[in-house]
């Protein structure tokens, strides 16, 4: 019987760099490959709402935002905030459509009609001063006429048009009132006079509802849901790497980010 041969391995060292692996690298790269995958749905959501949205583009865009993931917490969120102090956020229910209804005690939505697009572009923001709380006071009565100033010099801020819209119109006064129309509709009606055109008839320029249905145009869900899916292997491997790459590089100086 030849002689027994025995072998010794250490193996405190290896465990004690599995052990550093979970406990500082690997939440490191899932950290990191989460927060990247959130970056590519933000900015493929955001690159959805310049397709589907002509107004609001900025703000909209600018206010679809990410929460980094933290070792702390390993998430990372996508979200919208288009709120403010007076309305909600309005891309959720331009996401699942809905219904919508009158805020701050109104009693109705004001739908913009083709007449008011005459004199304002449908790829901007209606300026305050063709909305309806610039036409009409707030406990304005059906049937009731209020009187009031399209002009380009001094006077309330609200009744100033923009210049392009001024050359359609024309500086001229107005008359507005609320209307029942033959087919049943109630609507804000304008009859404007002077200007470069002569008296107008009166345009219903807003159509007046208790209530409106929103269709779903803004799949964000989906967007963020199929970049995650499609991504994030792949950003797992890139972030191990950077991990593992400025493991190396500490003490240099030097530190690379993919």
């Amino acid at each position: 019987m030849g002689d027994l041969v025995k072998v010794s391995v250490d193996v405190d060292g290896p465990r004690r760099g599995i052990q550093a692996l979970r406990d500082q690298s690997l939440p490191f790269t899932i950290v990191r490959a989460l927060t990247m995958t959130a970056q590519q749905a933000q900015g493929a959501a955001r690159a959805l709402e310049g397709h589907v949205f002509d107004t609001r583009n900025d703000w909209t865009v600018r206010n679809t935002k990410i929460t980094p993931a933290t070792k702390q917490v390993m998430m990372a969120e996508v979200y919208t905030d288009t709120g403010n102090s007076s309305a909600p956020d309005y891309l959720p229910r331009q996401q699942d459509g809905g219904e919508r209804v009158p805020l701050g005690g109104h009693r109705y939505l004001a739908i913009p009609t083709d007449y008011l697009f005459k004199y304002t572009s449908r790829k901007r923001v209606i300026p305050d001063n063709l909305r309806p709380k610039a036409l009409l006071p707030a406990d304005a009565e059906i049937g009731a006429t209020y009187a009031g100033s399209f002009s380009s010099g001094a006077g309330t801020a609200r009744r100033v048009i923009g210049k392009k819209t001024l050359k359609k119109l024309g500086a001229s006064d107005f008359m507005a009132f609320t209307q029942t129309t033959h087919s049943g509709s109630l609507c804000i009606f304008v009859r404007h006079g002077g200007g470069t055109g002569g008296p107008q008839d009166a345009e219903p320029w807003y159509l007046l509802v208790h209530d409106a249905h929103i269709r779903p145009i803004f799949p964000m869900t989906e967007v963020v849901t199929h970049i995650a899916i499609a991504n994030f292997d792949a950003n797992f491997t890139r972030a191990a790497t950077e991990v593992a790459v400025n493991d190396a590089l500490r003490g240099t100086g030097l530190s690379v980010k993919f």
